[in-house]
């Protein structure tokens, strides 16, 4: 018996003393822990994530970026309603206790007991704190002790009003925000001074359920706990009782239609400045890659850029405009080809139609049932869905919310869309970016950047500096504009036609480009080579030759370009085809000042070494000057004139350069064009580029008012940059010869025929063989004699050319 009684003593004492031991250990592990300092000294060196900024070129803040937008506050500055707002909800015992509030923690339990669940917590505002600081370790038992310990060494090295100073700056209240500050900004679009006691009695409630009590998620359940919180308000003194509904309805009969029509993912990041959205994410995406995420968001960088913000809300809202008109335009009562028809199946049902009796005609318009969808989408819908949080009806809802998704793809692909590019083309500056009709969540595909459509006309130019370039023709040679008929590599008969459908017969060559002459451009093509085009067309755009088709129709635009990359080939154009390198960010400055960042020395050097190894001509001088010249007559007496310069459409004054450039159906309409300082080039089209504009639908209509306009209000209206400033015009390079012929037809001048400019290079002897201009049969004054003339017949009777040869 006694010797059971010593070995349970022993064993009792063993266990005691290691369990004395463990604890004393633990215990021990967790002052060390503790007493380290860590986490206090996070505490104490907390800085808020301090945004990046983006600036213009003339200083002028653009947009920030940040992941959680803070500013510090200082306890002086949190009004005293919105502390005893937070404290009746959170802890209304604060200022009594040392930490942790044992009475608080007895009578939560309780209450849950009871309850049956949890219904209540027990941990005071400094618990919550300690639990925001110690968020990012693992929960586990010994962050239990490690939280309640740091509570206690909270409390003892901080002042009551220095711990809620800390609270306000840290805690999280939904919708990205961190800190007091941000939440008022991104709830009620106010500094925390201004709040008023309903404001606060609803962020109140935010800290322990930021989804559930959120009043653009969940308002019924925000409504709801905003009673609450000023019931507590009113219990502790903070608010006479009498005077809780009062409060509790005015707020919500301004508040509530607010919440209603908010989008339930509004965060700090949908509320942050951002004067050029898509400018700003094609910027952010280069600066982390070049920078890093962490820096980019917390490192407080100052971004200086090759916007011009001005130039940027102009271009916006010049397109916006043009967008709106061109939706108007297609969906416009009297309008019956409704210009939405996929247009990928008419060749296909017009082949069937020569062959077999069909009876019903493709349909162009949109049927009832389609424009009353439309309709419903855009008018109905909202209302739907609204009506839908006030009525219990969950079928109801469910089918609202499956039209609306079903009809995603429908309404989304019966948006015109748009996009502008600006380009400084002596810097490099990119000035303008705009990628679409508004950048949204569901709109962020940035198309000034990455759409590759069509070209058309726009493409013309590139076809006649390769031919020029190749001394195959000169501004003034004449082409003959007649029926044509060639055969593609795919051995298919290939019959160009222009616009108009009539044709000139001889025209000269900048006339020809003026007027958009496709026959005229096919027979450059013809003479000049697809290889030789193709590869200045690549130079000047900078992409690869895959890219472009080899057969006639590429004298047509048939390649797919970006904007962007449009802008450069014309940037190159305009700047007497030295190389262009355009850029978005200049430079970045970190918070010290120290430059991390340096593109724009980068791209300076880089053309100052091509300058010294002698490739910074993309192009021969002289083959930009024609070019040029040729442009600018198109822009001055061409196809867009009207568009550009009337007072009711571009009311453009100033001196300008560019091409118009139409699609076939009426898929892509652009104006690329220049003045002596920018390039700038506007698309308009359909995402999804089978679909129509409308019949009749042109870029010298559509997109070239847009240009006028644009430039128009860059200068505030004049006075503009000149081509010929002081009068003097640009100095001829010395490859470039000037002639004339004669105006009718291009052919060499007549006594009785008119003249008109003749640019072309000097000829060059390769190989032996001399390559000139060739020269055309002198003019005899007639008019029309050419414009009757079959093509056959012009090549034999005034080029002089064999039937053998010819055949």
């Amino acid at each position: 018996m006694t010797m059971n009684k010593e070995k349970t003593l022993r064993i009792t004492i063993t266990t005691f003393f290691s369990i004395a031991l463990f604890g004393g250990l633990f215990f021990g592990y967790i002052l060390s822990e503790v007493n380290k300092g860590k986490e206090l000294q996070k505490l104490a060196s907390y800085q808020p994530t301090t945004p990046t900024k983006l600036y213009d070129t003339n200083g002028i803040l653009v947009a920030e970026l940040y992941r959680h937008k803070q500013e510090l506050l200082k306890y002086s500055d949190i009004p005293p309603h919105v502390i005893h707002a937070f404290l009746s909800v959170e802890d209304d015992n604060f200022f009594n206790h040392f930490g942790i509030d044992f009475l608080a923690i007895v009578r939560a339990a309780i209450k849950n007991i009871f309850a049956g669940r949890i219904v209540q917590g027990g941990s005071t505002l400094t618990q919550q704190l300690a639990k925001t600081i110690l968020q990012q370790r693992k929960k586990t038992f010994g962050r239990k002790f490690l939280e309640a310990l740091l509570t206690l060494q909270i409390e003892q090295e901080y002042t009551k009003e220095e711990i809620l100073e800390i609270y306000f700056n840290l805690i999280y209240l939904g919708h990205g925000t961190t800190g007091l500050s941000s939440a008022a900004n991104v709830y009620f679009q106010k500094d925390v001074r201004d709040l008023s006691i309903a404001e606060a009695a609803m962020l109140a409630r935010l800290p322990k359920a930021p989804v559930t009590y959120s009043p653009f998620k969940n308002p019924k359940e925000a409504k709801q706990a905003h009673m609450v919180v000023l019931g507590l308000m009113a219990k502790n003194g903070f608010i006479p009782k009498d005077q809780v509904q009062k409060i509790h309805d005015d707020f919500w009969d301004r508040y509530w239609p607010v919440v209603i029509t908010q989008s339930p993912s509004r965060s700090t990041w949908g509320a942050k400045l951002n004067r050029a959205p898509y400018f700003t994410e094609w910027v952010r995406q280069i600066l982390e890659k070049e920078l890093g995420e962490e820096a980019l968001y917390t490192g407080g960088l100052r971004v200086y850029t090759t916007l011009d913000v001005r130039k940027q809300e102009i271009s916006e809202e010049e397109l916006r405009k043009g967008l709106i008109e061109q939706d108007k335009y297609a969906f416009g009562a009297n309008f019956r080809y409704a210009g939405r028809a996929d247009r990928g199946l008419v060749s296909l049902y017009n082949l069937f139609s020569s062959i077999f009796p069909v009876g019903v005609p493709y349909v162009t318009s949109l049927d009832d049932r389609q424009v009353f969808r439309l309709h419903l989408e855009k008018e109905m819908a909202p209302a739907l869905e609204l009506l839908t949080d006030f009525v219990p009806s969950e079928n109801e809802s469910a089918a609202v919310k499956e039209f609306q998704r079903s009809s995603l793809v429908f309404s989304s692909n019966l948006h015109v869309e748009g996009a502008v590019i600006t380009i400084d083309h002596q810097t490099g500056y990119i000035q303008t970016m705009v990628g679409g009709s508004r950048f949204s969540p569901k709109n962020q595909f940035n198309r000034a950047m990455q759409a590759r459509r069509q070209t058309g006309s726009a493409f013309k130019p590139f076809v006649y500096a390769a031919a020029i370039q190749n001394r195959a023709v000169g501004s003034g040679t004449g082409i003959m504009d007649a029926p044509l008929t060639t055969i593609t590599e795919e051995g298919e008969g290939y019959s160009p036609q222009d616009i108009s459908g009539d044709f000139r017969g001889m025209v000269p060559l900048s006339r020809a480009l003026s007027l958009s002459l496709n026959i005229v451009s096919v027979q450059v093509l013809m003479r000049t080579g697809t290889d030789s085009v193709i590869d200045f067309a690549s130079k000047v755009t900078k992409t690869n030759k895959s890219r472009f088709p080899t057969g006639p129709a590429l004298a047509l635009g048939v390649a797919e370009l970006t904007p962007y990359e449009m802008a450069l080939g014309y940037s190159i154009l305009a700047n007497k085809g030295k190389d262009v390198i355009p850029f978005s960010v200049r430079y970045v400055l970190n918070q010290s000042g120290t430059v991390v960042y340096n593109k724009e020395k980068e791209v300076q050097e880089t053309l100052a070494e091509e300058a010294k190894n002698g490739t910074i001509q993309i192009i021969p001088e002289a083959t930009a000057y024609i070019i040029k010249q040729m442009l600018i007559g198109v822009a001055m007496g061409g196809t867009p004139t009207q568009a550009l310069r009337a007072a009711d459409k571009g009311n453009y004054k100033g001196e300008s350069g560019g091409k118009t450039g139409s699609t076939s159906s009426y898929t892509n309409v652009w104006y690329a064009g220049f003045d002596p300082k920018y390039t700038s080039i506007v698309w308009m089209g359909f995402d999804k580029s089978s679909l129509s504009l409308g019949k009749g639908v042109t870029a010298a209509g559509v997109a070239a008012p847009i240009w006028g306009k644009m430039y128009s209000r860059f200068y505030n209206e004049g006075p503009y940059p000149s081509f010929y400033p002081n009068g003097k015009s640009e100095e001829i390079p010395a490859d470039v010869v000037k002639g004339a012929t004669c105006a009718f037809n291009g052919l060499s001048p007549g006594p009785n025929c008119p003249l008109t400019g003749n640019l072309f290079l000097k000829p060059i002897t390769i190989a032996g063989r001399t390559l000139a201009v060739p020269g055309g049969r002198q003019c005899d004054g007639d008019r029309d004699h050419y414009r009757s003339m079959d093509l056959n017949d012009f090549l034999q009777r005034e080029l002089e050319i064999s039937d053998d040869e010819l055949k």
